[in-house]
């Protein structure tokens, strides 16, 4: 029951990340400031005190949380897509080889410290899922072009996410690391399906087995829009700037 029960909070932190798009318009400061930077916030800060006390057992809400953001060199004039990424590690700074590819894509990067393979699920998914109400009030962004992602274990609470959120993410890169759903916890399969998924691993990673059933799994569910990617060299590693685009692409409904 308590597993159901921080479920249910979680999902009451992404309807008020929802709930946020409306206004974000009129409340998020469009900051001008690109590349890299931080943004720290507090649950209280960002839900009040009052929403925030749900979640006290999962992250206290006077503790200080910090977002790695990265902020492309948009010079489309078009709003830019979010990428909400979750770590392995402890800190959830960019790699410097996807920073070009966020400005050729047009993405906001955003990954929470403190958020690693050590911490609990519940906390990552709590604090990846309130990265998109922290880059609303910075920031605005195309809400029907919003990304989930991971490395690793990072992948596997990427794919817990998309799952659970197919109305908030809809595209997902798994790296390395991915787990198939429970259909208990699928509140929405039919909208599901209808997004966009990216498997990437390499012939070399000691998951690319698991990636390639999972994978398979997706598309036996009706998820057609799903691309399995291996690199040739690629171990249990991040992938370079042209896998990443590549990637991108097919999320973005570039490419087939």
């Amino acid at each position: 029951m308590k597993k159901l029960f921080t479920q249910n909070l979680i999902g009451i932190a992404i309807c008020v990340c929802v709930g946020v798009f409306p206004e974000c318009s009129a409340i998020a400061q469009n900051r001008s400031d690109t590349g890299e930077l931080a943004v720290e916030s507090t649950l209280i800060q960002l839900l009040g005190a009052q929403q925030a006390k749900l979640y006290d057992e999962i992250v206290p809400g006077d503790e200080t949380i910090t977002w790695q953001v990265y902020v492309p060199d948009n010079k489309t004039g078009q709003l830019p897509g979010l990428f909400v990424y979750v770590s392995p590690h402890r800190s959830g700074q960019i790699d410097p080889r996807w920073k070009d590819v966020m400005d050729q894509q047009n993405l906001i990067y955003i990954a929470a410290d403190r958020s690693g393979n050590r911490k609990p699920v519940n906390r990552r998914m709590v604090l990846a899922t309130q990265a998109v109400r922290v880059a609303a009030q910075h920031w605005v962004f195309d809400n029907r072009k919003i990304m989930v992602s991971g490395f690793s274990g990072g992948g596997r609470v990427a794919s817990m996410l998309a799952v659970q959120y197919p109305d908030v993410f809809t595209g997902a890169l798994y790296i390395c690391g991915v787990d198939f759903w429970k259909k208990s916890r699928v509140p929405q399969i039919e909208k599901l399906v209808q997004n966009r998924f990216v498997f990437l691993t390499g012939k070399k990673d000691f998951n690319r087995e698991e990636t390639r059933q999972v994978y398979r799994k997706y598309l036996k569910a009706g998820a057609e829009h799903s691309k399995l990617m291996e690199g040739s060299n690629l171990s249990h590693e991040l992938p370079d700037a042209r896998s990443l685009g590549e990637a991108l692409d097919f999320l973005s409904g570039k490419a087939e």
